[in-house]
């Protein structure tokens, strides 16, 4: 759609925080957001080509702190509230909570998000459907009005793997192709069961080198495998824990045999000296978790050895039958997106900047191969989908592919945040990886779920 943005005067962008006598005067939009030295460039150069293009300045802030406690201390403060925000749906609950988010919908019904619905069928930004985690009703999440619209998201833990550990593999143990115990490289099309990725990553864990990590966001993993399961992390209200469901306890036990069982090969999740993006480029890490933002955030178009992906890990058939292409199952989890504080003194101005970053910002961050665009129509443009650099561009594609038709979103407890039950999960889950014969892992999801009880 044209001529549907709202055009501020640069001169008249003038916005006041009054309170205790002071009066802050706002000439500019503070943009709080998390990301490295480089990712926090790209955003810097969306705002400047905004400044350009509308005379708005923007001011981009990076998290220097834990982003969501720094977060609430910055809406406490007139001065420094940010007016847009990185935020994660499991985060949602939170904002809505203590009002500090801004309904989006009424800007989508006029038009200035320029959101493609029924009746604005030729607008800019089409949204996928796992934007629902970001509609709110009033009563219950994943229904009613927008929130907040997703910046970019993936699959959160497709496998990449490094063909040349396996390689390596078969020449120090002298095997060959049609040969027993010759390592195959991962199929792109039917995922391992746990048990074959747990003996794959332990035949590859070799001196100060690890099989896989899971140190991003470990609990989340642990999501993703029961919802494969087909239970649920929460009871059917969607409130108490499910500490009580086989399928659960088994997912944990996977997370406990990767990092303590007899073919453990990952470290225990806690404070390390690399991370797994770094560990995987450096050659320490046989296989890394990750969404496809980690190609161009870690590097790896100059890694010096060849690498690829294959689907995550699945739970196996009760009757052990082979699985097929349809039993891929892929998580996500983040689906960063952008919001505003439902108090900034300049939310045409941040409406205005929400609207420009979905659209010419995602076509500039899909140049860079940064995830999946929040944007469907951006995502499925040539920009993104055929791209120069022929690595990225399979990696692109293939991202598309899982995230069209075996993505499900991380379902999140909708009466506390995800920081509060992961911290939770971690304190009981740290004493029992470090100590396992001190209690049984079943006594550890009865301990978390009833802390989880007393947090409701």
């Amino acid at each position: 759609m044209k001529n549907k943005l709202l055009f501020a005067l640069p001169l008249l962008l003038v916005g006041s925080f009054s309170g205790c006598g002071e009066t802050y005067q706002r000439d500019k939009l503070i943009f709080y957001i998390w990301g490295d030295s480089v990712e926090v460039s790209w955003y810097e150069r969306i705002a400047s080509d905004f400044l350009k293009d509308t005379g708005i300045q923007v001011d981009v802030q990076p998290c220097t702190a834990d982003y969501y406690e720094n977060l609430n201390i910055m809406f406490s403060s007139k001065k420094s509230a940010p007016d847009i925000f990185f935020t994660e749906s499991g985060q949602l609950p939170a904002h809505i909570a203590s009002n500090k988010i801004l309904n989006l919908q009424p800007y989508i019904n006029s038009g200035v998000l320029d959101v493609k619905t029924d009746t604005n069928t030729d607008g800019e930004i089409e949204l996928w459907d796992v934007n629902d985690a970001y509609k709110y009703d009033g009563n219950e999440i994943g229904k009613g009005d927008y929130y907040a619209l997703i910046k970019d998201w993936s699959p959160d833990f497709v496998l990449w793997y490094n063909k040349k550990h396996i390689d390596d593999y078969n020449t120090e143990n002298g095997l060959i192709e049609g040969q027993p115990g010759f390592m195959k490289y991962p199929s792109k099309e039917i995922p391992m069961t746990w048990d074959e990725f747990i003996d794959m990553s332990y035949k590859l864990k070799k001196g100060n080198r690890y099989g896989t990590m899971l140190d991003r966001v470990p609990y989340k993993h642990v999501m993703e495998w029961i919802q494969m399961t087909g239970s649920s992390t929460w009871t059917d209200d969607n409130k108490y824990f499910n500490n009580k469901d086989p399928n659960v306890l088994k997912a944990f036990q996977l997370f406990t045999d990767l990092q303590i069982g007899e073919k453990a090969s990952s470290p225990i999740v806690g404070p390390v000296g690399v991370g797994s993006g770094e560990a995987f480029a450096n050659g320490n890490l046989s296989f890394a978790f990750f969404g496809s933002w980690a190609y161009s955030s870690y590097s790896w178009d100059s890694v010096g050895f060849d690498f690829d992906c294959c689907p995550s890990p699945v739970f196996a058939h009760a009757d052990n039958s082979p699985l097929t292409e349809a039993d891929c199952y892929a998580g996500s989890c983040g689906m960063i997106s952008l919001a505003v504080y439902k108090n900034t003194t300049l939310p045409d101005e941040a409406i205005q900047f929400l609207n420009y970053y979905m659209t010419k910002g995602a076509k500039y961050m899909a140049k860079k191969g940064f995830n999946i665009p929040g944007n469907k129509a951006v995502a499925n443009s040539d920009i993104y989908k055929y791209p120069d650099d022929s690595k990225l561009m399979e990696i692109n594609q293939s991202f598309l592919d899982i995230a069209a038709n075996y993505t499900h979103p991380i379902v999140y407890n909708k009466y506390i945040d995800q920081l509060t039950f992961e911290n939770i999960c971690g304190k009981y889950m740290s004493d029992y990886l470090s100590n396992p014969s001190g209690a049984s892992l079943q006594k550890v999801l009865d301990d978390i779920a009833d802390d989880l009880k007393r947090n409701i």
